[in-house]
């Protein structure tokens, strides 16, 4: 039995106590449900029991059995374990906020302490590895705008011969039409190069970019401070 089924038939069981009494009880199950989350919901309602069972026991006024009605409306003693969980549990369990968070501020504590004592070690090291992030940066950069470039002078010369080499078939036919097939071939060479060097782009930047961006992030998740 699924919850829909269970909370449509515990409202079909409830039709014959007070309105107000009915709508508490079913917001606290409805709640509790909620709670728990979608993949415990089985478990939670074969710990309740079959509809029948829970409606009887509402209306037996929970004097003495696993529930009440209390200032704040309907409860059920039998998940007040759950939900009221001591420190003791709490820590033998999952940790509370404070708990996680006390490691991280150790963690971080110890390395500014080490970093500190490192200092000198620290500084040389730091500057050689900004210089060969930068170096490849700079490198990378320096081949993109040379292939660039390259590109740009494939496809001006192509053009370029093959407008000369049209206009040159009216005077001299055998060299116009070299020429301007050495034009086609460079313009083509030239588009080739353009499509190769985007496709590059469009894979070796983003990839740059996360490389950078672990790299630099890689002592903060070390400390713990991100994830």
């Amino acid at each position: 039995m699924n919850r829909q089924e269970f909370m449509k038939r515990l409202e079909e069981l409830l039709q014959d106590i007070s309105e107000n009494e009915r709508e508490e009880a079913l917001q606290y199950y409805n709640d509790y449900l909620d709670d728990a989350g979608a993949e415990n919901e089985a478990q939670i309602i074969e710990e309740l029991g079959s509809p029948e069972q829970v409606a009887r026991t509402i209306k037996a006024g929970m004097s003495d059995a696993d529930g009440e009605y209390t200032e704040t409306g309907y409860a059920d003693s039998r998940f007040q374990e759950h939900q009221n969980l001591t420190p003791k549990d709490t820590a033998a369990g999952e940790p509370s906020g404070k708990q996680r968070k006390q490691p991280n501020f150790w963690k971080i504590l110890s390395i500014i302490l080490l970093c500190i004592l490192l200092l000198p070690v620290i500084i040389p090291l730091g500057c050689i590895a900004l210089g060969l992030i930068l170096l490849v940066v700079f490198g990378i950069a320096g081949m993109a705008v040379g292939a660039v470039a390259l590109c740009i002078a494939f496809l001006i010369t192509g053009v370029v011969l093959i407008g000369y080499g049209i206009w040159r078939i009216f005077f001299t036919p055998a060299l116009g039409l070299c020429l301007s097939g050495v034009g086609c071939l460079l313009l083509a060479v030239g588009i080739l190069v353009t499509l190769l060097v985007v496709a590059v782009g469009i894979k070796l930047v983003p990839w740059l970019i996360r490389a950078i961006v672990k790299l630099i992030s890689f002592p903060l998740r070390k400390a713990g401070v991100i994830a």
